[in-house]
């Protein structure tokens, strides 16, 4: 039975002092996202492997790398809905079990419309973890605290990721990557039941989180955090709880943030999709190096992530302003990560490269939370959808992007070409993302259009 999010609440004696159990959500939230990004991006380390086993080129690989991406695309809005319907303790717990099912799967393929099937119904199913968790962050954290919160799950994919180019490519000089694959897919199952038993949508629902907890999360702390969330505009009463096409379609702070998300997508897709494959066939680097050296645009990416949580949070408490705070920060930390990437391109080796990459992944990353909170703002009570809409264009991305690489990449092999074009597309995609932000308005909700 969907769990219901109206039940009756817990009735506790008063206490001064808050529980923690806001804490154990996040940490719930972390290995989530985590667990996810170890079973979506084996692949990319697997990928020569695969392609020599099945023999498949680059291209081929493009569109199994990008039927993930669709099917991603395509269940971001009914994965939120999915949340906001049965509540985000059935429905997160749901899609971890399918996601881990169908990577197990992918394991046991052997033919290209196997391995594109299966990576679509893979895609289909992870694509609700983000604005369901997005969704938690909103129902059980203050607005002050948002910034951080978001970080530490970006961030956590980001880790998951580094962990999986890593570990991935040490397994598969041992063992073979189906049986690498299958291993992967048991963590989800195991976090989906642990979840469900522990966890519940709404922090009123939990029996540990008592009233001094609730009131932090509803209320704020009474510091200047309080205060700026009733400083937002609000959505009229009336029609506000129906998501109106037409307003959506209108509204210049949506598509500015969908259009910033296909592209900081577009940038960060190369990290996790053909980067291993890109310095093995422009620097012959051994594919057990290319795995190791991936890792650490992926752990730029966790630093710049953690820092730009503090930094989002602190400007806001600092300057009460959300669009420094979100914006501001959003503009100079992707303009020099498009500064950082172009200055790779002047370097001559493989360790050059991946280190001045890696710093403007760092830079990057600082802009993560920036798309977690900037969204949640404009979402309101419809955070979960909009969060998947916003979601959904960075998808569109690595359906669109993704498979041109391959290409890109076939391309530059057979003409001997220069493979710094990779290097300047990826400059293009970082500074479109930087300009895209100069058009939200974190102030103003969604259905206030």
């Amino acid at each position: 039975m969907p769990e219901n999010p109206y039940a009756q609440e817990t009735v506790f004696a008063p206490s001064p002092r808050p529980t923690s159990v806001r804490f154990g959500v996040l940490a719930f939230l972390a290995t989530a996202a985590g667990s996810a990004y170890l079973t979506r991006h084996c692949i990319a380390v697997a990928n020569t492997t695969i392609q020599e086993e099945l023999d498949f080129n680059n291209a081929q690989m493009g569109l199994i790398l990008g039927a993930f991406s669709f099917g991603y695309l395509l269940c971001q809005v009914p994965g939120g809905w999915l949340g906001n319907r049965f509540g985000t303790r059935a429905s997160l717990a749901m899609l971890s079990v399918l996601w881990s099912a169908f990577s197990f799967w992918t394991a046991a393929v052997s033919s290209l419309s196997q391995m594109i099937a299966s990576r679509f119904a893979f895609g289909l199913a992870q694509a609700g973890l983000v604005p369901n968790s997005a969704q938690v962050v909103k129902d059980w954290f203050p607005i002050g605290r948002r910034g951080f919160v978001s970080s530490i799950i970006a961030v956590s994919m980001s880790i998951g990721a580094a962990l999986t180019m890593e570990v991935t490519a040490r397994l598969l000089e041992e063992f073979h990557w189906r049986w690498v694959f299958r291993s992967y897919s048991l963590v989800g199952m195991v976090w989906a039941v642990a979840f469900y038993v522990w966890f519940r949508t709404l922090p009123r629902q939990h029996p540990w989180v008592n009233r001094a907890e609730r009131a932090l999360i509803e209320r704020g702390d009474d510091s200047p955090m309080s205060r700026i969330a009733s400083n937002t505009v609000k959505p009229p009463h009336g029609n506000d709880d129906r998501l109106r096409a037409g307003a959506m379609l209108r509204s210049a702070n949506l598509w500015a943030v969908c259009v910033q998300s296909f592209f900081r997508a577009a940038g960060y897709n190369l990290f996790v999709t053909f980067f291993p494959a890109f310095l093995e066939f422009a620097y012959g680097v051994s594919r057990k190096d290319a795995g190791a050296l991936t890792k650490w645009p992926l752990l730029g990416v966790i630093a710049g992530g953690l820092f730009g949580g503090l930094l989002v949070d602190a400007i806001l408490q600092r300057t009460g302003s959300k669009w420094l705070s979100r914006c501001g920060v959003a503009i100079g930390s992707l303009g020099l990560t498009s500064a950082f990437i172009l200055g790779s391109s002047w370097t001559t080796t493989a360790g050059g490269l991946v280190g001045v990459i890696s710093i403007g992944a760092m830079c990057s990353g600082i802009s993560l939370s920036c798309a977690w909170v900037g969204t949640i703002d404009i979402g309101g009570r419809h955070t979960a959808i909009i969060v998947g809409i916003m979601n959904m264009a960075g998808c569109l991305s690595g359906v669109i992007v993704t498979p041109l690489l391959g290409q890109l990449i076939d391309y530059i092999q057979l003409t001997d070409g220069n493979w710094n074009l990779v290097i300047y597309l990826h400059v293009a995609f970082y500074l479109a993302a930087a300009v895209s932000w100069m058009f939200v308005n974190p102030n103003k909700e969604l259905m206030a259009q």
